[in-house]
């Protein structure tokens, strides 16, 4: 099993008055040797080797950059890879602004990623802000409608719209409906035509499994017309063109009657929904894990001696800082010298990118808040 690092100038001796008193991290332009870090399973023995390394990716210096604190260097680096294509580069940036409290600049560049790829980007996750002081942003009302979508849902979704300033984002997680009676879905479409006709800025998520719930109850042959035109409104507050022609033509058959016509508006911003927190008894760390403040790593140490799966929770987790790097992996090795399997999973793409630089992956199954 092998680990890379990255070592800078391996010849030199530096003087003692020069000797740092804490792990560092490198200079990402002269990093010219790379250090592979061997484990024999059968001996618990550490081997080390030394190769020539390959010139980093602008992912991987951005990831080191940010453990190693640099955040403004960070995000001029990442928003330089984004023209690339670069997935982790755009997921990265997304925890970036996530984990420093700026939602403004997150959902511009979830309009950005939504127009590049045509898919839905990454939702606000609301996580620990690093900036104490950043300044307060504009606060979004959510509304999670419930299993069934019946008129008194209806008129939860009026009142949280009808409540929320005329320039506030609403938030909207159908993602929970698995039902819709009548008045429900009548009610339903009145609000959100209301809403598109008033230009409201809307964020919706689930609505890929709820557009599926209204087309089985479509193709049923006693179906109701109210969930046509509950299923057409949806095509039309999220900009679907193609779609509502297509319904609306089907729709005149079935019913023989005009459908309704479609009006260019502002169309709502389809992401993703939020992750269920999960139940099991994973080690759930938080905060910052430094050379300071390195409780959270002896906390996995004695999680791992009550344990032969060693699951931790990294979700609410900001950053692994550079010098904390060395004191993880040797946890990770005591583990698997032990026979422990390791699971590290929800962090976020910065420090993704930092295990996979280092080498982590090859200890420990990563299961990363944005899977590949």
């Amino acid at each position: 099993m092998a680990l890379s690092f990255f070592k800078k100038n391996k010849d030199k001796t530096p003087s003692p008055a020069n000797q740092p008193a804490a792990a560092t991290a490198p200079e990402i332009d002269d990093l010219s040797t790379e250090t592979l870090l061997t484990m024999n399973m059968a001996t618990s023995g550490i081997v080390v080797e030394e190769t020539s390394g390959a010139p980093q990716s602008p992912v991987d210096e951005a990831a080191i950059l940010y453990a190693s604190g640099q955040m403004d260097m960070t995000e001029q680096l990442l928003k330089g890879v984004l023209d690339t294509g670069d997935l982790r580069a755009w997921y990265m940036l997304f925890d970036l602004y996530d984990i420093q409290n700026r939602e403004k600049d997150f959902e511009q560049l979830a309009l950005d990623f939504a127009v590049r790829f045509e898919s839905s980007p990454p939702v606000w996750q609301k996580s620990l802000s690093l900036a104490a002081a950043a300044p307060k942003q504009d606060q979004a009302t959510s509304l999670a409608l419930p299993g069934l979508l019946d008129k008194t849902a209806a008129a939860a979704l009026r009142d949280c719209l009808e409540a929320a300033a005329k320039n506030a984002l609403i938030r909207i997680d159908f993602s929970h409906i698995e039902m819709v009676d009548e008045a429900g879905a009548s009610e339903c479409a009145k609000v959100l035509n209301s809403a598109t006709k008033a230009k409201r800025k809307l964020q919706v998520s689930g609505v890929e499994r709820f557009i599926a719930l209204l087309q089985d109850l479509n193709r049923a042959t006693h179906s109701r017309a109210v969930h046509w035109l509950l299923l057409l409104e949806l095509y039309q507050t999220l900009g679907q063109e193609d779609n509502f022609d297509n319904l609306a033509v089907d729709y005149a058959v079935r019913f023989e009657v005009s459908p309704p016509s479609w009006n260019e508006v502002q169309a709502a911003v389809v992401v993703q929904a939020a992750p269920t927190e999960p139940t099991d008894d994973a080690l759930r760390l938080s905060g910052e894990i430094t050379p300071a403040n390195d409780s959270a790593l002896q906390e996995v140490g004695t999680y791992a001696a009550s344990h032969d799966e060693v699951l931790v929770d990294l979700a609410q987790v900001t950053r692994v800082d550079y010098g904390s790097v060395s004191q993880l992996i040797s946890v990770l090795m005591q583990c698997l010298g032990s026979g422990k399997s390791i699971t590290l999973r929800g962090h976020n793409a910065l420090i993704h990118e930092l295990f996979r630089v280092m080498g982590i992956d090859q200890l420990a199954h990563l299961v990363p808040l944005h899977p590949a």
